[in-house]
């Protein structure tokens, strides 16, 4: 404003001083004329320099605050960076110094407390009786051989110590249940090379005698996957999901709890069937199936079916390419299932996303996808009143050392929050003792160790 005053100034002077001149040399009205017009010329030149003095500034206030805002977002950007690497160097220096407080620090990880070798370690199971922790894990395959024992251990939270062997054929996953006051162990066997058995061979019930699991019924599988207990309106069922007999297209079953004992109840058909899970939502009951082959292609629908009160009907279906495990988890008052995908035939890879879904009050809806390479399980906990979800990548199509991915449940879906790597890693299993919460990593390779992690912070 002070160079317009100026301006001004100076135009006014000149202006009297001409017109002045005019008066005193003559009282000519062109020389009046003449120099009315310079004025006005001098004018308008002044006010084209105003304007671009103005022009200037309004350029310089803008430059200024895109400069605060590019501040700005800088400096939230560099607080993100600070997290994630923050949790990214503690992830590659997995034996940084425990606390060993089982309290919630504000940054926490799993670090790796125990590795030991394992047969073909594709499952596992937590339980406690009596005040202590076992683990049981199972065993696949040993040097080529089916017909392995499983092992249980008792885990004081430090060393793992052999409590029992159960003697299993090709088994790959077990499940805890109560009934009553009666503690059981199922066992899902796969393939059974004891009796030429083969993909027919029998998945197993134990019982606890008070001090130790004693065979209790033998059910009738066709290459038993994966096995899961849940309970509908008092009435207890055993699912297992089924991946072969003569061939992938074949019938999962559903066992219900029947006068002491399992009895089937339901036949459900499936293809290649790798993994089965119970979800409910509010008084609604489902059963998803994982399918994860066809015998022709991996690009083949898993299932969801509704409880109608008198039997599984089919709901929904879900593309899934692979699909090898389905798993499902509640944050607030939604409802989520995920499903890892482990290899798209279509593209010939395994670098393919796993999907999660949520119940929208009508059906199950695509919510997030998840990368993942070769994904062959999903496991949720909680560790310090936070949920998290592990996802184990297996294979990124030229080698099984892919990173393995621990994710946090937002109120905006996963985010990554430590990746940790484990060689061969096909299955996690969490469980709490106390205040800790620990995960096993088991592996597809006699010659990888499963690990077991603490989580701490």
């Amino acid at each position: 404003m002070s160079r317009l005053r100026l301006w001004a100034c100076i135009v006014a002077t000149v202006t009297f001083l001409k017109l002045s001149s005019c008066q005193e040399k003559s009282s000519d009205l062109h020389c009046l004329v003449t120099q009315l017009f310079n004025t006005v010329s001098n004018l308008q030149g002044a006010l084209q320099s105003f304007r671009a003095v103005v022009t200037n500034l309004t350029t310089t206030v803008q430059v200024q605050e895109d400069t605060i805002q590019s501040q700005e977002d800088q400096i939230k950007a560099q607080e993100e960076n600070i997290t994630k690497i923050s949790r990214w160097i503690l992830s590659q220096f997995p034996q940084s110094t425990n606390k060993g407080t089982g309290q919630c620090g504000v940054i926490q990880y799993a670090r790796r407390i125990i590795s030991f070798p394992a047969n073909e370690a594709y499952g596992a199971e937590s339980f406690e009786i009596d005040g202590f922790l076992y683990l049981m894990v199972v065993s696949y395959r040993a040097s080529g051989v089916y017909g392995i024992d499983s092992v249980i251990y008792r885990f004081d939270g430090a060393t793992l110590t052999t409590y029992q062997t159960v003697p299993t054929d090709g088994a790959l996953d077990a499940t805890y249940f109560v009934i009553g006051v009666e503690r059981y162990l199922a066992v899902a066997q796969h393939y059974g090379d004891r009796t030429s058995l083969g993909y027919r061979v029998k998945s197993q019930v134990y019982k606890w005698n008070g001090t130790k699991f004693d065979h209790f019924q033998a059910l009738s599988t066709t290459g038993a996957y994966d096995v899961d207990f849940f309970t509908i309106d008092n009435q207890q069922f055993l699912a297992f999901a089924n991946e072969r007999d003569t061939s992938y297209s074949t019938h999962s079953h559903v066992y219900k709890w029947t006068s002491g004992q399992f009895v089937l109840f339901q036949s459900i058909p499936s293809l290649g069937a790798h993994s089965v899970a119970h979800i409910q939502v509010a008084e609604s009951h489902f059963l998803a199936v994982a399918q994860f082959y066809s015998g022709s292609t991996y690009n083949t629908d898993s299932k969801i079916y509704l409880w109608s009160g008198a039997q599984f009907e089919i709901f929904q279906s879900i593309p899934t390419f692979g699909g090898q495990d389905v798993e499902t988890f509640s944050s607030g008052q939604f409802t989520f299932i995920g499903f890892a995908n482990y290899y798209n035939k279509a593209t010939n890879s395994h670098n393919i996303d796993s999907k999660v879904y949520i119940w929208n009050g009508n059906e199950f809806e695509e919510f997030q996808s998840i990368p993942t390479e070769g994904a062959t399980d999903l496991e949720v906990f909680t560790a310090c009143g936070q949920q998290y979800v592990a996802v184990a990548n297996h294979n990124d199509g030229s080698s099984l050392e892919s990173p393995s991915v621990i994710y946090d449940v937002a109120g905006a879906g996963l985010q990554q929050y430590q990746q940790v790597t484990v060689s061969h890693i096909v299955r996690w299993q969490s469980f709490a003792l106390g205040n800790n919460t620990f995960l096993f990593a088991g592996t597809n390779d006699d010659s990888e160790n499963s690990v077991i992690f603490k989580w701490v912070g």
